[in-house]
Formats: C-alpha cells, structure tokens, sequence
C-alpha cells in the first residue's frame, strides 16, 4: 500500500494547496509554523503566501496570512498586532483620554484595547482584564493596579476564557468597559468570532457605568457568529471613520455618543 506523501515531500503547487486547506480552516496561518510543518524556509513560505495572495485566496501579512471569510473568524493575535496599527494607536490614545485618574478599567483582549493600554501606562487607575497581554504591558510599567482574570488558556487570542474566567470577572464593577468586536452591523448588532469571548465582552458591558465600543472601519457592516449586544447597550463609540454616512443617523437615532480618532492612517 503506498503511503501519502510527508509534509516534506510536497511539490510546491502542493504544498501551496494544503497550506490553502489551512488558511480556510483556521483562518490564519503564521509563517514560522508553516516552516516547521513543511519543512521548509521562511524565504519559501512567502513565496507561496505572495503567489496566493495573487491568486486572491488570502491577504498576506507581515509573519503569516488570513481570510476574513466565515462568521466564525478568529483570526491569531499575532497577525492582528500587524493590522492598521496607526488606526489603533490613534483610538487607542483617544480612549485613553476619556479614562480619569482613579478609574476601574475593563479591556478585552482585542488589539485595539492592547493600543488603549498602552497610553494608559503611568496612570493611577485599576485595570481589569483577561488578556495576557495587556497584563504584560501593566506589569512592565509598574504603575497602577492589575487584575487579571484565571481560566482556559486561548492561545491564539492570548486570554483567558471559560467558566473559571467569567466567574472571576463577574465579581467586578467598572467605571468605564472599552470593548471591541469582530463585526458591526445595524440589524446584527455587535458580533464575535467565538462564544467564549462574546460572552466576557456582553459581561463587561453590563457591568460599567459607561460602555465603550472600540473599533476600525474594517468592522462595519459585518455580522460573525456570537451576538454580544445590542447597540442599545453602548454608550460611545470611538472609531477612525465611518465610510457609510447612514451610521451617524443609526447611532443618534439611539443617543448613542460618536468619537472619531482622527486619523486617516491605513
């Protein structure tokens, strides 16, 4: 009986075939772990990466790939790091100047609450969270008081969920919750890629006096799989920009507060 061909082996059409199987099925890959699987050197992993790229099957980044297809998007937090960082950073910072010495802080684990920490470093607040790292950025500036939720470990987007996690979370109460979301879409409402994470960002909306969704244009007028809230439960909305005039009517038809970061970055 012949034995399928090693990882190794492939020739590179098909090599670049099954690395499409995994980007469809995970939805991101990383280089590094692509190299290892095939064998292969990084130089090599690109190429393929660039020549399906101009194919049309995925969007190459610096240090791997990903598709935006599928309501179950969970794209890994390494690629995201990559994504837009101008437009994070300037709603990051933005964010951080609607936060007031003393304040109690939830952030999830999105990329863009990762830039919110980042201009929230030296500051005399609490902060509450179940990503890892955000803790790291808290920890290495030495200032301030950090809460880090315990649970199951999800490696892909660095933070912990689960029973053990919502349950240390529930005990809390915030002054402000700065959330984001895979999608935004006005029938959907606000949408995530995963259950679990939906379900500690709706907890934390419910447990703040003031409710910020956080978020890039790339999120408008998409709906994923887990519905976290309804726009009746935010309070602001701080974005870069909103493409789609019909969402200024949306949120003041719902008093819903609008920040733009100012910046027109890509």
């Amino acid at each position: 009986m012949r034995m399928p061909p090693s990882p190794q082996s492939l020739l590179a059409p098909e090599r670049r075939a099954k690395i499409l199987e995994l980007v469809r099925h995970d939805k991101s890959v990383l280089v590094k772990d692509l190299c290892v699987q095939f064998g292969v050197t990084s130089e090599t992993i690109r190429k393929d990466l660039t020549l399906l790229e101009q194919e049309g099957h995925l969007i190459k980044t610096y240090g791997g790939a990903y598709i935006q297809d599928g309501v179950k998007n969970e794209i890994d937090v390494s690629i995201r790091k990559m994504l837009l960082p101008e437009i994070k950073d300037a709603i990051g910072q933005r964010c951080a100047s609607l936060v007031e010495e003393g304040d109690t802080v939830f952030l999830d684990e999105s990329t863009t609450c990762l830039a919110v920490a980042r201009h929230l470093l030296h500051r005399d607040i609490t902060v509450v969270t179940n990503s890892l790292d955000i803790a790291q950025v808290f920890s290495d500036s030495g200032q301030g008081k950090l809460l880090l939720s315990g649970g199951e470990l999800d490696r892909k987007n660095r933070c912990f969920v689960g029973g053990s996690a919502e349950d240390f979370l529930s005990r809390y109460y915030m002054d402000k919750s700065f959330v984001s979301c895979r999608g935004a879409d006005r029938a959907a409402g606000i949408t995530d890629g995963s259950a679990v994470n939906g379900r500690i960002r709706s907890m934390m909306l419910q447990r703040a006096k003031q409710r910020f969704l956080v978020l890039d244009h790339t999120k408008l007028n998409k709906a994923n799989f887990f519905r976290i809230c309804d726009f009746d439960a935010i309070h602001t909305v701080v974005a870069d920009a909103f493409p789609d005039t019909g969402w200024w009517e949306f949120f003041r038809q719902r008093g819903i507060q609008v920040l733009e970061s100012g910046t027109q970055g890509g």
